[in-house]
């Protein structure tokens, strides 16, 4: 990242560009505004790490989608807790195959990998249409693509894995089933964070880590929580759970996509595209 990413925020292109023309020019009256800005480094630190907690208590955008980052956590958390309970009780296999067992998830992100290309080439060619129109750029809201295709697989992988981990059924089922949790979880923190992004966008560092610090301290303690729930629950029953979350918030990205612009300009912080 530091040797091939690109620097995309604003205020320091402008102070690259400002320090350009000086250059060229010998003038030095070109100057942007972090150069002139008189705060100091403590004033800008409190600052930023205020910012995201504003942003995840007044903006319904950031609220909504940290949650559903949160829920898919905890399912994540939670459903991994469980491998022991799936493959080595039911199934009886050792630690070293229950391990293996892993590789289903694995598949499941590389299928959600496989599929970038596909979304990448769509949203160009979206983009093309809208410049032809001349517009010049597309709503954040054509981020969700990935989100909602994959929305669906958690609570399927879910409700499948978690009705055929039986003795009597073959294991096969319930491993085929971790492919499309895998694939969920993958596109939709593709897809929410390019969404994020795009939404705030100078504010969108602000908007990642209020999501990541709630989703972490909530979903890291849903480690402990998850093995009695599997003891007192039961494998299906704790899977059935899961499901049923991940099912009542997988509409989030389909409400967005069509709401989301009337969202945005009700915002101080997002992006209006209107």
């Amino acid at each position: 990242m530091l040797l091939f990413m690109p620097e995309t925020y604003g205020p320091t292109l402008l102070k690259w560009k400002a320090s350009h023309l000086r250059r060229i020019t010998g003038d030095q009256r070109y100057l942007s505004q972090l150069e002139v800005q008189d705060t100091t480094f403590f004033d800008r630190l409190v600052h930023n790490m205020y910012r995201p907690f504003v942003l995840f208590a007044f903006e319904p955008i950031a609220v909504l989608f940290t949650l559903y980052l949160t829920v898919v956590y905890i399912v994540l958390f939670t459903f991994l807790t469980g491998y022991e309970f799936i493959f080595t009780d039911i199934f009886g296999l050792d630690q070293g195959l229950t391990f293996l067992c892993f590789l289903g998830i694995g598949v499941g992100f590389l299928g959600a990998s496989a599929l970038v290309p596909w979304v990448y080439k769509r949203y160009k060619r979206r983009l093309a249409e809208v410049e032809k129109n001349g517009g010049t750029r597309l709503p954040p809201e054509e981020r969700l693509i990935f989100a909602m295709i994959a929305a669906p697989c958690l609570p399927i992988g879910l409700f499948w894995m978690g009705w055929t981990a039986y003795p009597s059924i073959s294991l096969w089922s319930a491993l085929v089933a971790t492919v499309p949790i895998g694939f969920a979880i993958m596109g939709i923190f593709i897809s929410t964070y390019q969404y994020l992004i795009d939404t705030f966008e100078a504010h969108a560092a602000s908007a990642l880590v209020g999501a990541t610090f709630v989703r972490y301290v909530v979903a890291g303690g849903m480690i402990e929580v998850s093995i009695p729930m599997y003891k007192n629950l039961g494998v299906h029953w704790t899977l059935t759970v899961l499901g049923a979350i991940s099912l009542v918030m997988a509409p989030v990205p389909f409400v967005f996509f069509k709401y989301g612009s009337a969202i945005r300009r009700r915002s101080r912080y997002a992006t209006d595209f209107s």
